[in-house]
C-alpha cells in the first residue's frame, strides 16, 4: 500500500481512537477479515482476532437478514461483560470499534454511531483510491488468476464461511469443512492443508493463518496442479 495512503488511514483511525474516551481499539479491515490497520490504546486485543470474528458475524447477520428479505446490516454491537464492539459495514471494509464499559459511564453509542460511519466511509474512500491495494479478496485473486477454480470458500476456523464462490449452501459446507480440517488436527496443531481426491477431483483444504481456512474444488485432467496454483496465490497474498 503506498505510504501516503497508510498515513491517511493511520490518521483516521487515531481519529477514530479520539471519538470518547471509552473507545480502546479501532481496526480496519475487508470484508474476508484480512487486517489493513490498527491502532489502539494499552492492553488492545489481537487485531487478526477482532477482524476475523467481525468478518463472520458481518457474513452470519447477512444471511440472517436474507432470509428476512431484508438487505446486509449497516453496523452490528456485540455487548460483553467489559465491552461492546461496533463492526461499521462499507461495500469493501469493516470499521470495528472496540468500547470499554467500565469508562462509558452516560455514553449513548447510538449518537456516535454517525460519526464512526462517516469516518467509516472516509476510509472506504482511501483505500479504493489506491490500485496498489484496491478492493479485491484474496477469492477474487483465485478466481480471477486461476479461472479454472469455479468453487472456493474462506472460513474461520470454527467453520463461520467468511466469502464463497460457486456455492449455495457454504454455511453448511463451512461446517463441514472445519470438521475435517479439526479431525486433521488430532495428528498435529501444525497441520496447513489436507486433500481429499477422487478421479478429476481434488477437495484442497488449506490454512491461510492462524485464524482462517481456504477450500477450493479443483477439477479436470489435473487437479494437483491446480491446488499448487492456489497454494502460490495464497503464499503471494498472506
Amino acid at each position: 500500500m503506498p505510504g501516503d495512503t497508510l498515513d491517511e488511514v493511520a490518521g483516521l483511525l487515531e481519529e477514530t481512537l479520539k471519538v470518547h474516551r471509552s473507545v480502546k481499539q479501532v481496526v480496519l479491515c475487508t470484508r474476508e477479515g484480512v487486517v489493513v490497520a490498527a491502532v489502539a490504546r494499552e492492553g488492545d486485543s489481537d487485531s487478526r482476532v477482532l477482524a476475523t470474528v467481525s468478518a463472520a458475524l458481518v457474513w452470519g447477520g447477512s444471511t440472517a437478514l436474507g432470509h428476512l428479505r431484508k438487505s446486509g446490516p449497516a453496523h452490528l454491537v456485540q455487548t460483553t461483560s467489559i465491552e461492546r464492539v461496533l463492526t461499521v459495514v462499507q461495500p469493501h471494509y469493516l470499521l470495528i470499534v472496540v468500547v470499554s464499559r467500565a469508562d462509558d459511564a452516560g455514553l449513548d453509542l447510538d449518537q456516535l454511531i454517525p460519526t464512526f460511519q462517516s469516518l467509516a466511509t472516509r476510509m472506504e474512500l482511501v483505500m479504493g483510491s489506491t490500485k496498489v491495494f484496491g478492493k479485491q479478496t484474496l477469492l477474487g485473486k483465485i478466481v480471477e488468476q486461476i479461472p479454472e477454480i469455479t468453487q472456493a470458500v474462506l472460513l474461520t476456523i470454527e467453520g463461520l464461511p467468511l466469502g464463497s464462490v460457486g456455492f449455495t449452501d457454504e454455511i453448511e459446507f463451512a461446517g463441514l469443512l472445519s470438521s475435517l480440517f479439526a479431525n486433521g488436527l488430532t495428528y498435529s496443531n501444525v497441520s496447513h492443508s489436507i486433500s481429499i481426491d477422487t478421479p478429476g477431483v481434488r477437495l484442497s483444504i488449506m490454512r491461510v493463518d492462524e485464524t482462517r481456512l481456504l477450500a477450493v474444488v479443483c477439477r479436470g485432467p489435473n487437479p494437483e496442479e491446480l491446488a499448487q496454483r492456489v497454494q502460490l496465490v495464497l503464499d503471494g497474498s498472506v
